[in-house]
């Protein structure tokens, strides 16, 4: 009986995508939830390529865009947001420039903190035996790639 329940909500469920997906994405979908789901698919991609364990996008003030793999994203992002912060005024300080990319090392692993745009910031966590140039340049290109979403500008 389980087997005939399933099979038929896997019927409505082709049923439902097939004839009315493209409507109700046309219809009752904003805009912005595309484009948050861009986003979200393309730091997934960055998670699978690069071997990251998690990975969140967050904008100048520490307002959370969005995370994937964290616990606590909020305050997290506002705690990445302050170094973050913290670390562009010193650099402009020491006349250095501004704030491209933050590598940071700890005793489990890495954190990488790449500027998108404006003052939208990627930030990448990954185990220690991960490829460290591998990370810090995906996360580099991800961030190009993600600088061209309208949201992220």
């Amino acid at each position: 009986m389980l087997i005939k329940i399933n099979t038929c909500l896997g019927q409505l469920a082709l049923i439902f995508e097939n004839e009315y997906q493209h409507k109700l994405n046309l219809t009752f979908l904003p805009k912005s939830y595309k484009i948050m789901n861009e986003i979200t698919t393309t730091l997934n991609d960055f998670l699978v390529s690069t071997k990251s364990t998690a990975a969140l996008i967050l904008n100048g003030k520490g307002k959370l865009i969005t995370s994937l793999n964290l616990d606590y994203g909020d305050s997290i992002a506002a705690m990445s947001a302050a170094i973050l912060s913290m670390s562009e005024k010193f650099l402009i300080d020491l006349e250095k420039g501004s704030l491209k990319q933050l590598y940071l090392k700890s005793a489990e692993g890495v954190i990488v903190g790449n500027k998108i745009s404006g003052s939208n910031f990627i930030v990448a966590f990954s185990k220690e035996g991960s490829n460290l140039a591998l990370l810090m340049r995906s996360t580099e290109e991800v961030s190009v790639e993600l600088s061209k979403n309208s949201l992220l500008k």
